[in-house]
């Protein structure tokens, strides 16, 4: 990950864009949907990938109602930590953490063992659920 205040030449100021946002939401709604439909054990590796995309959606969702836009991952995990104080440094960590191991996945061929998933979860859902959440409610007073 990389600290927001260390990443001026990755990030830049756009214009807010409320209706981008909430585009994107709507996406995130229907990745959600059909990432249930996944056999956690052949689709573990997969169902990450998924996870991580919904997580890196929502945090651009969040960026494009504040009116920044950055290509890099990391920049995007370093925002939510600078300016979302209500998410834990273990709930940070995890998002980075499965920034990684997306990587890894989708330009290595790594996989990920049905009981990764099924340790971490909960934990994930979790993360998702209040990123959804304070999505909503940016959404709702902008």
């Amino acid at each position: 990950m990389k600290f927001w205040e260390e990443s001026g030449n990755e990030i830049r100021k756009v214009k807010p864009d409320k209706e981008m946002a909430k585009a994107i939401f709507k996406m995130v709604k229907i990745r959600l949907k059909e990432v249930k439909t996944k056999d956690r054990n052949e689709f573990a590796s997969l169902i990450i990938e998924d996870y991580y995309e919904i997580i890196k959606e929502s945090i651009t969702a969040l960026m494009a109602i504040e009116g920044y836009k950055t290509l890099s991952h990391e920049v995007l995990i370093g925002f939510l930590k600078q300016f979302f104080p209500q998410f834990s440094e273990s709930e940070i960590f995890l998002a980075d953490h499965l920034r990684r191991l997306r990587n890894k996945i989708a330009y290595k061929g790594f996989f990920i063992g049905p009981d990764f998933l099924e340790r971490n979860e909960s934990k994930i859902k979790n993360l998702i659920a209040k990123l959804l959440h304070t999505l909503e409610d940016k959404l709702d007073k902008n």
